[in-house]
């Protein structure tokens, strides 16, 4: 089951709050998790391209403390 990057809540893929980005789809529980990521998706989600060590990230995925849809 996907985990809302945002919050942490596990969502079903049928869940109506949706996005791709760079070419991988995200799900959310809510409209307000759904806007948050959107607003700023790098905050949620890290590539080896936004590293600065060489090909391995050592940031670990920040939690905001539950859902405050």
């Amino acid at each position: 089951m996907p985990i809302d990057p945002v919050c942490g809540m596990e969502v079903g893929e049928d869940t109506s709050f949706k996005v791709e980005y760079r070419g991988r789809m995200y799900y959310f529980c809510s409209p307000g998790c759904k806007a948050e990521f959107e607003a700023n998706p790098k905050k949620y989600v890290w590539d080896v391209e936004d590293s600065p060590h060489h090909g391995h990230s050592h940031r670990r995925m920040q939690r905001m403390g539950g859902c405050h849809h």
